[in-house]
């Protein structure tokens, strides 16, 4: 005979709901004082920590109210109470299978087309219609490149600019009392400040006393990225004295060139800081690699010698707690490998249950970095890298890579 469910030990109830959607936990909560208890615990616990979901739309017979039913099931599903939320689109994110009326020029935009990138557009995009969907007071940022990068249920998903239908990865981020994510836009018509100093670099990012950063993402619209060069250098003055100072109380930085940028604000977006700030006192650890192997030949050598030190580094104590950033060059996709989605199921092998997200870019910002966790000692791993000719030690604007940022989060 089976145990009744009453006389479950309470890690195992826990277990049981640690898997359950939010709906399905508030169901719950009725039944009994114990499993109101310990529903509540497993959602104060998911409600600390960032949430991801993939959407692609499937068909272009996937009309406006099929993406409502998606799109509004997915939202229901975001246990975490967002601070802000972050989307990645793939480029025929421009579409006109979800409205009934999509001809004539788009009236929404304020700034002329890229000449260097040229981006159709029409009358309806995919982050519009999210819009929608969301609370008007929530930040959102929206960032079109080559493609995307998601996952789904230990499944890595990479969406390039050949498919043709839009789709998108999406990022919630919580309000959390140990670490924050910050994003600062700089806009066109106004000029970049001089991050010359640690402290120059604080107070542009809103960085208080008792707290560090931990991992920059840049952006930067494909209009810009000429200014990309020497905000590099100063950032990598600043990250050098923080290294001799202590490894770990530096920062990795990861980022690229995409087609386009936007806050939300009206105003068009040059270039994105979007900041992991943390208080000193809290665990978050990060790693970062970067992959650009010489020839296809050596992507294994490059990539278990890096996967392997990236692995000591002591970031991955609790995969239920760790959050991974995918930057990859738009030339590093099927065509390259000759198999789908290849380098994020080669990370989420490595790290399972990781929620992975990022984007397809037009050029690379990386730096290898990977404290080593383990001991207290002032330690790079990637010291013992011996094929150093591999190595980012500075944040380089680069082409043909792909970087892997890796995150755990303890109270």
């Amino acid at each position: 005979m089976g145990t009744p469910f009453k006389n479950l030990d309470d890690l195992v109830l826990l277990r049981i709901f640690s898997f359950l959607p939010s709906k399905h936990l508030h169901r719950s909560m009725r039944v009994c004082k114990k499993w109101n208890h310990l529903a509540n615990e497993v959602m104060r616990n998911r409600q600390s920590y960032p949430q991801t979901f993939v959407y692609q739309l499937k068909d272009n017979r996937d009309k406006m109210k099929n993406f409502d039913e998606k799109i509004h099931s997915d939202l229901e599903e975001i246990w975490c109470k967002p601070a802000l939320s972050v989307f990645f689109l793939n480029s025929p994110a421009f579409f006109e299978s979800l409205s009934e009326s999509s001809n004539g020029n788009d009236q929404n935009c304020d700034y002329p087309k890229s000449k260097r990138l040229k981006t159709e557009h029409k009358k309806d995009t995919m982050s519009k219609l999210i819009k929608n969907k969301l609370a008007l007071n929530l930040p959102k940022l929206f960032i079109t490149g080559d493609g995307i990068v998601g996952s789904d249920k230990n499944s890595g998903i990479e969406i390039e600019s050949d498919c043709e239908q839009p789709a998108f990865s999406s990022l919630f981020i919580p309000h959390n009392g140990s670490y924050r994510f910050e994003y600062k836009p700089v806009y066109f018509k106004t000029k970049l400040p001089e991050l010359k100093t640690e402290q120059d670099l604080d107070k542009f990012l809103g960085v208080k006393q008792n707290e560090e950063i931990k991992f920059l993402l840049l952006l930067v619209d494909g209009y810009s990225d000429s200014k990309l060069i020497p905000l590099l250098n100063n950032l990598n003055r600043i990250r050098k004295i923080k290294i001799e100072r202590d490894v770990k109380k530096s920062f990795a930085c990861s980022g690229g060139i995409v087609k386009k940028l936007d806050d939300c604000s009206g105003k068009r977006t040059k270039l994105v800081f979007l900041c992991l700030i943390s208080k000193v006192e809290s665990k978050c650890k990060v790693s970062q690699i970067v992959i650009r192997e010489p020839t296809q030949q050596e992507f294994d050598t490059v990539w278990d010698e890096k996967i392997n030190l990236m692995k000591k580094s002591g970031v991955f104590p609790n995969k239920d707690k760790c959050l991974a950033f995918q930057v990859s060059c738009c030339g590093r996709g099927k065509d390259y490998h000759r198999q789908e989605n290849f380098e994020s199921n080669m990370f989420l092998k490595e790290f399972p249950n990781v929620s992975l997200v990022g984007f397809f870019g037009y050029g690379e910002v990386g730096v290898d970095y990977i404290p080593d966790y383990g001991t207290d000692a002032n330690k790079n791993l990637i010291d013992d890298v011996k094929n150093k000719e591999y190595l980012f030690e500075n944040i380089q604007a680069t082409g043909f890579t792909s970087i892997f940022t890796l995150i755990s989060f303890q109270n």
